[in-house]
């Protein structure tokens, strides 16, 4: 019997490819995504009862950021939330902030594993291990 493939399908509906852990259906890091993080991507009103004029304190429900599509739909769940006032303003900022972070972590990513299946590639036997302590020095 083959390996198990983790069963996270992304955002963008390519799926995690990872080996699922044993007895699992998904990988070390999805296991651990889909405890720690809602399963929703839409706001949750925490508050129906705001007097007019104030901003009601809507729960943002931040998708996994596992990917560009991803990342993408936090940034329209942000501009929906500013736009129809569901988000304080300081609070849509910090927001901002985090999904700035994780597209450019996404980016670096990206890279650092094109370069580790290009080592992969080379005549040789080059592995992963070969290609990461090239980064570190």
């Amino acid at each position: 019997m083959g390996v198990l493939i983790c069963e996270h399908i992304r955002t963008g509906g390519k799926r995690c490819g990872s080996p699922a852990l044993a007895g699992q259906r998904f990988c070390y890091y999805h296991t651990g995504q889909y405890q720690a993080m809602p399963m929703t991507t839409m706001f949750v009103e925490e508050n129906p009862n705001v007097p007019k004029g104030e901003i009601p304190v809507s729960g943002f429900q931040v998708p996994f950021l596992d990917d560009a599509a991803a990342i993408q739909i936090g940034f329209m769940q942000l501009i929906h939330g500013v736009a129809h006032f569901r988000l304080e303003p300081r609070r849509a900022k910090l927001i901002l902030s985090a999904l700035h972070g994780a597209a450019a972590n996404l980016g670096r990513m990206d890279a650092a594993l094109a370069k580790c299946e290009a080592a992969k590639k080379q005549p040789g036997g080059v592995g992963v291990r070969a290609a990461t302590e090239e980064r570190t020095g």
